[in-house]
């Protein structure tokens, strides 16, 4: 039960981020974007923990695993993501990350050995579905208008990062605590955004309005150091095939923040949204008889 809130909380605020990035992408690219949001976001989290910090013997200790999950899982997914955006649109994005859960089975399979079992199959299906509708806007017909370019391939790879990611905490997370292991890898992706920064053309801060900082501020404690945090509390209790298919409500929650930045609801928001929703009860009801029937 408290994986499930978690996870759910977790997503929900990730669906913010993307309303609050908007903002951000407004005044400055996608390298300031990121340091901002990872500064914000490690300062939270050693304000979380600050009566208890990680030891150098700790990351010593721990760094294939940080190290792993920070600058390759979470950093080259945030690069490659951002990279991906200025070369495709929003809803081949979109479409692409949702296909998450089924590569977060995949590796969760090779790597930790995790059996796949019918019932998170059809969950995956059926939340995909939801998902496809939601981008598609309810009209199957708009998927013909859908044309995959360069800036595709680069979303799937950070979509394959984002996986491996969601393993790597499995597997790492176990000899530290899950806020000083998700300060750590959130620490690791402040650092390459930060070598990054010198090619930004970084201007003053003080040119940057209030709407700015105060999306840099949700985008960072919120969207970041909780959801991060939650995220990887709720894999290492779940596993990452269980918590893979949660990624689901991600654009679930992007659609119901909507009404609170002045954008309209539609039917497909809701149909999409039930299938989404329906999806991860399957994937997550695996005790069930019924189902267990089927396999």
């Amino acid at each position: 039960m408290k994986a499930t809130f978690y996870l759910i909380i977790a997503t929900v605020f990730l669906g913010l981020n993307f309303h609050l990035a908007k903002i951000i992408l407004k005044e400055v690219n996608f390298i300031e974007a990121g340091f901002w949001r990872f500064l914000f976001g490690v300062v939270t989290l050693m304000i979380l923990g600050a009566k208890k910090l990680p030891t150098f013997n700790i990351i010593r200790k721990n760094l294939k695993g940080i190290s792993l999950t920070g600058f390759i899982g979470l950093f080259g997914f945030n690069l490659f993501f951002f990279l991906g955006l200025l070369n495709t649109s929003a809803v081949n994005a979109a479409l692409i990350v949702s296909l998450n859960p089924a590569l977060t089975l995949l590796f969760s399979f090779k790597i930790l050995k995790t059996p796949i079992n019918k019932i998170q199959i059809t969950g995956i299906i059926i939340a995909f579905f939801g998902v496809c509708y939601l981008i598609l806007k309810g009209n199957v017909t708009n998927f013909s208008n859908i044309q995959f370019n360069y800036g595709d391939i680069l979303i799937l790879i950070a979509n394959v990062f984002f996986a491996l990611h969601h393993v790597w905490v499995k597997k790492y997370n176990t000899a530290i605590s899950s806020l000083n292991f998700t300060l750590l890898t959130s620490l690791c992706c402040l650092i390459g955004f930060f070598i990054l920064l010198p090619f930004s053309g970084m201007e003053i801060i003080t040119t940057h309005t209030s709407d700015f900082w105060m999306a840099v501020f949700g985008i960072g404690c919120l969207g970041t150091a909780l959801a991060y945090f939650l995220w990887q509390k709720g894999v290492q209790i779940a596993g990452a095939d269980k918590a893979g298919i949660y990624m689901n409500i991600v654009p679930l929650s992007a659609a119901l923040f909507a009404i609170l930045f002045s954008e309209q609801l539609h039917s497909y928001h809701l149909i999409g949204g039930l299938c989404i929703v329906i999806g991860v009860l399957i994937s997550k009801s695996s005790s069930s008889k019924f189902f267990k029937t089927l396999s």
